[in-house]
């Protein structure tokens, strides 16, 4: 039997997954995340805790599996998306992980945003944020003698995957689905942009190959035992933890979306064309295909306002107990509309932005409250996919795949139903990031020649929630009253 190893190196844990040639799940493990705060809003995290926790993970899925290690053929990782670290020439670390929660370079942001906003969301797909490119100006101009040691700047699961191999630093790699988030790449044409990096005086020589996903980078000699592997275990390239995410939940074709209903809210719609946005809302992320795009957007802490809700105003009742509630409350919640960004809105970026409930008065229960959360998260997806199709030309016939722990309540799926006027659709699988790295490591060894049959032999729908065609027109109002309020915060 031939068996493959997914491995999600996040920022809440680490997860592995050891699967058989079908990508039935045979067992897992888990590693910590340490992430450490400094008084200057550093958020950081130390490449070789990474590294460890990462092998603890493996190893006990591996041994949870019960199989014999050598038949694992191939692994693949990936990782949080928007932070960096430096590496030497001999693959050591000479920075820490500066994680996208770091906030350091808020002032690189703003000279991107004044210099070339309109230069970078045109050539990255996203817009000049708390990522890459202003994360590295940050090292040059603050620590210049660690940028000058450093070989390159990658991400934590081209870390771990290098270190395994035993790379050097002039073989240090990128995959492309990580470019939206560079500041400096040409997206659309797999490179750097050789304007932008001379625009902000830095060295390609410090920026890694940009690789497929599918990239074998090396094998797993040089400490296979730590991560209770054989040896010549193949490594793949990998990608980031969201556009995994997304390939476990069967987004390989156009026309599909994806709701991770999580602790950050983020709707995606699967596209044919890379899309720029010169307003911010929505951003282009390239899939592990080379022609398909993910366009969306995110709400930060969306999920959460869940859990804050329950615990501040409803302590004691369960969330199955609150949705009974929303479920017995009238659609569009009697007026009331609330607004998620309790911390500011993350894309597009408006710090001063702040949540709000409006338009509630006495005869407004806890069930009104609770609905107009789960409403309100809906409305903002809404105006996600109102810009996409815009921006696209696409027809709006799209069927969400949602998952993460709010697709578990119906009340939920059904108000996104009708609030977006498509099918939303749960599916058969929970394990999403892990299985969509499996697959990528089973393809880049050879062992899968077709990616998209395989995931959608292996990926299918459970349970579909149809749209109200009533409940719809109605939701169209509240969508507008809500995007006025939102714009009453100015632009961000």
């Amino acid at each position: 039997m031939s068996c493959f190893v997914g491995v999600d190196i996040g920022t809440t844990g680490i997860r592995a997954g050891v699967y058989d040639d079908e990508f039935a799940l045979l067992g897992t493990g888990s590693g910590r995340s340490i992430i450490r705060k400094g008084p200057h809003n550093e958020v950081i995290q130390e490449p070789e805790e990474i590294y460890r926790e990462t092998a603890t993970a493996v190893d006990a899925a591996v041994r949870a599996s019960k199989i014999d290690k050598n038949s694992v053929k191939s692994i693949s990782f990936d990782g949080q998306m928007a932070g960096i670290m430096g590496i030497d020439n001999r693959w050591g670390a000479v920075t820490p992980y500066d994680s996208w929660l770091d906030t350091r370079c808020s002032d690189q942001v703003a000279l991107l945003s004044r210099s070339a906003k309109q230069a970078v969301i045109e050539k990255t797909g996203n817009i000049p944020s708390y990522n890459h490119g202003p994360k590295i100006m940050w090292w040059k101009e603050n620590e210049p003698e660690v940028f000058k040691r450093t070989a390159s700047f990658i991400q934590p699961a081209a870390y771990v995957a290098g270190r395994l191999c035993g790379l050097s630093g002039d073989e240090a790699f990128t995959d492309w689905t990580y470019l939206h988030f560079s500041g400096f790449a040409d997206n659309r044409n797999l490179r750097w942009d050789d304007d932008l990096l001379r625009l902000f005086d830095v060295p390609k020589r410090k920026l890694p190959g940009i690789v497929s996903p599918f990239s074998i980078v090396g094998t797993a000699k040089k400490e296979a035992g730590l991560f209770g592997l054989g040896d010549d275990v193949s490594v793949a390239a990998g990608c980031g933890d969201t556009i995994s995410c997304f390939l476990g939940t069967g987004a390989v074709e156009a026309g599909i979306a994806v709701d991770v209903a999580g602790t950050a809210s983020a709707f995606a719609l699967t596209v044919g064309q890379f899309v720029t946005d010169l307003d911010g809302l929505v951003f282009s992320a390239r899939s592990v295909l080379e022609d398909l795009w993910y366009s969306l957007s995110y709400i930060n802490g969306g999920g959460l306002n869940l859990e804050w809700y329950r615990d501040l105003f409803a302590a004691g009742k369960s969330f199955e107990e609150l949705d009974d509630e929303a479920g017995k409350t009238p659609p569009g919640s009697e007026g009331l509309i609330f607004i998620p960004h309790l911390e500011g809105r993350g894309y597009p970026n408006n710090p001063g932005m702040r949540g709000q409930w409006r338009g509630f008065t006495r005869s407004h229960n806890s069930g009104h409250f609770y609905r107009s959360i789960l409403e309100g998260i809906a409305y903002e997806y809404a105006l996600y996919m109102e810009r996409i199709i815009e921006l696209t030309g696409g027809t709006g016939a799209y069927k969400v795949r949602g998952v993460a722990g709010g697709a578990g309540s119906d009340v939920w799926n059904q108000i996104k139903a009708d609030v977006l006027g498509c099918e939303y659709c749960t599916i058969n699988r929970k394990d999403i990031s892990i299985l969509g790295q499996a697959v990528v490591a089973a393809v880049a060894s050879g062992y899968v020649s077709n990616l998209v049959d395989t995931v959608k032999d292996v990926v299918s729908v459970e349970k579909v929630f149809s749209p109200d065609i009533s409940n719809h027109e109605m939701y169209r109002e509240s969508i507008a009253r809500y995007k006025s309020l939102l714009d009453q915060y100015g632009p961000a």
